[in-house]
């Protein structure tokens, strides 16, 4: 077969709007085409560990929407996982996507072919078509003979259909006067290509203006009207025996007319990934290190130590070659009691050595004694049973990517230019710092902003100039995005929409399933919300927190928690989390209000940087670290970033207000929305308000509500009708009580 010709667009139209199996037609409206794989794409550098992150969250991603596709919702018969997903990630009916099968690639140029291979007359409306691409030539130079008038008068105008026929099993065709039925008597599909009342061949394709619904086929010679209908082979194939035995409705098989410029015909899927250049954290989520995972979350979250002796912890520090380590910290802490029993050291100095004492017990702890520590039953819980969580909501995970983002970037120095990777937005460097301002100014500038952090419940505010996330696509689906589709003839029932790959492109000599990857480093904002400030809002909404030692971090309490409503099938949280999507059927309880929280405070910090920088909504993204009560918004794009974010902050500057963005936040006006009555009472989340688009929002626009940040209502799961307390109505009493002049 000939090699398709390739075309080049921007790498993020590549990954999206022309990914392959897309439906697209060049610039002036001519020339329709259906997007190919491109062997010739160059390898996307990324390392070991990412491949096989990225690896893992496509075999979530199908393993979750299989589970949620063949669940048959009032369907007579059980659905085949090959209808809900892709086969060639099928292993006896199981998801087993292999990391060899994949190649990752940037997405460079794209191919093509002409799609589809129908055309009609612009005088008549005959209806002609082409079966196979490389005798599409052929079948044109021979259009005219069929024409009614003769081959000598035929107008011989022929014009590329822009209707295409679409089903949910991924499948898409021409438009025909052709349909298949399922043959009972053979059992087969068997194809009617010719008019039922005088078996003629060719018709006419009548398009009346308004719905698709309107167009039909007319046969040229005795004028019978065929409404346009086809049904999917693949699903007819599967289902056509239960059809005789009434288990299998007519309209799941039906395809559907649509236009080839409606997103109904194509729906790329993808996700993100934070990239590290470290994997310290990271490789404790390997299943075989479940004790170092267990002491490094209960030391993070401040869990008491295990109850070792001093002859176990002596023996576990020679057993790992440092007894010397031992034998200096044991000098060290007589050398403390003695000086203490004397009475004469100052208490400073005391402490001082103190501190050193318990940093070398902390470090032994995480890495010598791991595996030797006490956990709790629900850190354990959590531990053991991550493999079962969705990888976007599993606490663990986010703890360790939130430890190595700190780690990186948080602490993570200076950059090749000069600049620091990260900044403090209270205290701000000669790059942030707008300009011409005094001593005096700066100093004002830098308490106004500290001061709008605390009314807004902040600890912690810093840019970030370094934000390294690679976006990725690895399949589609058609007519929905959603696992499944309801249509009216079919009734309440859900009909599985089927996840495809796409197909495999040659790799030395292999062929293997395209990943297109997008690696991106731009400029974004870490936020850290104040710990007793969530945990006095948590109290005043009625919410306690899972129950814990004395001096356990919140975040400690949070996972602990999770691991118990994992087991809830009303409140756990799933990939698509439909627990969450119906109204008043979740109990209020700290993880899902804390992950609304974080995930609100996101949106509104996006919608007023996008108001600010001259970007818009869609050019952002997030991430959110529930347990360390933390969230990351950066910019996504893969043009050049010309530092819209640094810049914003820069120029938003002021010693009366801190910065305009914090300012801007403060103010209830931010968030004010245009329905608001409806929108209160159907959560607080809607397009005039917080909600973004949804390829750039980690959930879809679900688990959101201004109601968690002001109060007027609740969110839209809250089985509890009792309004909210808002977030920001706690801060403001805290900074107030702690800070009367304010």
């Amino acid at each position: 077969m000939t090699k398709p010709p390739t075309m080049h667009r921007s790498r993020t139209q590549l990954a999206s709007a022309y990914a392959p199996h897309s439906l697209f037609t060049f610039e002036g409206g001519l020339g329709a085409c259906m997007a190919l794989p491109a062997s010739g794409n160059p390898i996307a550098d990324l390392r070991p560990v990412t491949q096989r992150l990225i690896g893992e969250q496509i075999q979530e991603y199908f393993e979750a929407w299989a589970a949620r596709a063949t669940r048959g919702t009032n369907l007579r018969h059980p659905v085949p996982s090959s209808l809900a997903v892709d086969a060639r990630v099928l292993n006896e009916e199981a998801v087993r996507l292999r990391l060899g099968d994949l190649t990752f690639q940037i997405p460079d140029s794209v191919g093509y072919i002409p799609f589809p291979l129908a055309f009609a007359c612009t005088r008549c409306g005959l209806h002609r078509e082409s079966r196979r691409l490389s005798h599409l030539q052929r079948d044109v130079e021979r259009f005219p003979s069929a024409c009614p008038t003769g081959s000598a008068t035929c107008a011989n105008d022929w014009q590329q259909l822009d209707v295409v026929l679409a089903h949910w099993s991924g499948e898409v065709e021409a438009l025909t006067p052709s349909y298949r039925h399922w043959a009972s008597a053979q059992s087969e599909v068997r194809e009617i290509a010719r008019c039922g009342s005088c078996n003629f061949d060719s018709f006419y394709l009548r398009r009346p203006p308004g719905a698709l619904s309107g167009w039909h086929f007319e046969c040229v010679n005795c004028r019978t009207v065929r409404p346009i209908l086809q049904r999917d082979r693949r699903t007819l194939e599967l289902l056509g025996a239960d059809l005789d035995q009434n288990q299998a409705l007519v309209a799941e098989m039906n395809m559907e007319p649509v236009s080839y410029r409606a997103s109904a015909a194509y729906y790329p899927h993808g996700d993100r990934i934070l990239v590290f250049d470290q994997d310290q954290f990271v490789s404790l989520l390997n299943g075989s290190q479940i004790n170092q995972l267990e002491a490094f979350i209960s030391n993070k979250y401040g869990y008491p130590p295990a109850n070792l002796s001093d002859v176990e912890k002596a023996s576990l520090l020679q057993a790992a070659g440092r007894q010397g380590d031992w034998q200096t910290f044991v000098s060290m802490r007589t050398l403390v009691d003695n000086l203490i029993a004397a009475g004469l050291t100052p208490a400073d100095q005391i402490a001082a050595s103190q501190a050193i004492l318990r940093q070398m017990e902390d470090e032994w702890n995480s890495t010598i004694f791991a595996g030797h520590q006490t956990s709790t039953p629900g850190i354990s819980a959590a531990c053991a049973e991550r493999t079962g969580y969705v990888r976007r909501f599993d606490p663990i995970r986010m703890s360790v990517d939130h430890e190595t983002l700190v780690q990186e970037k948080l602490h993570g120095g200076q950059m090749s230019d000069g600049k620091e990777v990260s900044v403090d937005v209270t205290i701000l460097d000669p790059f942030l710092r707008p300009d011409n301002l005094s001593e005096i100014e700066f100093n004002q500038l830098r308490r106004e902003t500290r001061r709008r952090l605390d009314l807004l419940g902040i600890s912690e505010m810093r840019l970030i100039r370094d934000v390294k996330v690679c976006e990725y696509t690895f399949g589609y689906t058609r007519t929905s995005s959603s696992p499944v589709v309801k249509r009216e003839k079919a009734g309440d029932a859900e009909m599985p929409v089927r996840l495809r790959l796409f197909d495999r492109v040659q790799v030395g000599d292999a062929a293997r399933h395209p990943v297109l990857c997008l690696v991106q480093s731009n400029e974004g904002f870490y936020v850290k919300l104040d710990e007793q400030t969530v945990t006095e809002w948590l109290a005043s909404n009625g919410v306690q927190p899972a129950p814990a030692a004395s001096g356990v971090a919140l975040g400690g309490r949070l996972i602990e928690e999770f691991a118990r409503i994992e087991h809830d099938p009303t409140a756990r949280f799933s990939r698509f989390l439909d627990e969450y999507r119906k109204e008043r059927s979740v109990p209020r309880s700290a993880y899902p209000l804390v992950y609304t929280l974080l995930h609100s405070i996101a949106h509104h910090l996006i919608g007023v940087s996008a108001s600010m920088s001259g970007l818009d909504l869609g050019s952002f993204g997030e991430h959110i670290f529930v347990p360390d009560l933390a969230i990351l918004v950066y910019r996504r794009g893969m043009t050049m970033d010309l530092g819209n974010l640094s810049s914003m902050w820069r120029d938003r500057g002021d010693p009366q207000f801190g910065n305009e963005v914090l300012d801007r936040m403060v103010n209830p006006v931010s968030l004010r929305c245009g329905s608001e009555s409806v929108c209160n009472h159907r959560g607080g989340a809607c397009p005039d308000c917080v909600l973004i688009p949804e390829n750039a929002c980690l959930t879809r626009n679900e688990l959101l509500s201004r109601a968690v940040l002001v109060g007027r209502g609740t969110t839209r799961w809250d089985a509890q009708p009792d309004t909210l307390v808002g977030y920001y109505d706690v801060a403001t009493r805290r900074a107030h009580e702690a800070n009367p002049v304010l």
